[in-house]
């Protein structure tokens, strides 16, 4: 009976013992969830500001598109008309009206905000999706790409069709025939220099320029179709994650 007495005090200490180990196994468990619960909320939040900056994104990528489509189309109505004995086909307006589609190349900025600050701070793999990291870093490759094809058309645009077109046509008067609105409210007039559209026309240097202008619009195009591929794709994998999320 002494000998049963002497054994219980070490049975209840380790059975004390085993109730410690798993009691601070239960704590560091509920930490664990816990903390993975909150970064599952991180991503849910991350997941939907993505979705809301790809969205507006996808639109201004649109625009550009359907902007880059016009100076093509206004490039192709230009070409119909070069040549050394050129005559004007069309109003002077509906000239002004091409002239200011190719003077006009889209850029796109995209929103960034959320990708941006994912990445700045070092936190992209709390999305938990690979796939989803990978068109993301497509996706930044594809934007460079595009912003490089976007300085090169500006570049030629800025250096080599503005300054020959403007010793034909005057500035004022083009911009009336866009802006009829805005610059009749502040009053201004076309200019009293008239437009040598006739001669721009018969211009070897002009119709370069033109053909210039088209084949910058074909190349972007280019980019902003890879890029519109890389975005629907990166809207269909936040929609899973959410929808996952969601279960």
């Amino acid at each position: 009976m002494a000998e049963g007495a002497r054994r219980l005090p070490w049975q209840r200490i380790l059975a004390e013992g085993v109730l410690i180990v798993v009691s601070i196994l239960l704590a560091f468990g509920i930490e664990a969830w816990w903390a993975g619960r909150g970064e599952r909320r991180d991503e849910v939040d991350a997941l939907k500001n993505l979705r809301e900056d790809f969205v507006e994104t996808a639109q201004r990528l649109t625009s550009a598109s359907e902007g880059h489509g016009r100076i093509l189309e206004s490039s192709v109505r230009l070409l119909g008309m070069t040549g050394p004995a050129a005559r004007l086909q069309i109003s002077e307006l509906a000239v002004d009206s091409l002239l200011m589609d190719l003077i006009g190349g889209p850029t796109v900025f995209p929103t960034t905000a959320t990708l941006d600050a994912l990445v700045g701070s070092g936190r992209l793999d709390i999305i938990s999706s690979s796939e989803l990291r990978r068109e993301l870093a497509a996706w930044s490759v594809a934007r460079a790409a595009l912003q490089e094809t976007e300085r090169e058309a500006r570049a030629q645009m800025d250096q080599r069709f503005l300054p020959f077109i403007w010793d034909y046509v005057p500035v004022v008067t083009l911009d009336l025939t866009a802006l009829t609105e805005e610059y009749g409210e502040a009053g201004l007039n076309p200019s009293r220099f008239s437009r040598r559209y006739d001669a721009l026309l018969a211009e070897r240097r002009f119709e370069n320029a033109v053909e210039e202008r088209m084949n910058s619009s074909r190349h972007a195009l280019e980019r902003l179709s890879i890029a519109q591929a890389i975005v629907a794709k990166i809207l269909s994998l936040v929609e899973q994650e959410l929808e996952g999320a969601a279960l």
